[in-house]
């Protein structure tokens, strides 16, 4: 039990370290269109994902 545990621990800290693909829109936005955009992308995956 204390192994699965473990396991878990470590999977869930690698997935929270890692950043995921919405964070590489972000920053190709940030750096081709620049900050307003990028915010502005931000804004677009965050309400996608209350929807």
């Amino acid at each position: 039990m204390m192994h699965a545990v473990l396991s878990f621990a470590v999977v869930a800290g690698l997935l929270t370290v890692v950043p995921g693909l919405d964070t590489a829109v972000v920053l190709r936005a940030a750096v081709s269109r620049g900050p307003r955009n990028a915010f502005a992308t931000a804004v677009g995956i965050g309400c996608g994902t209350l929807v």
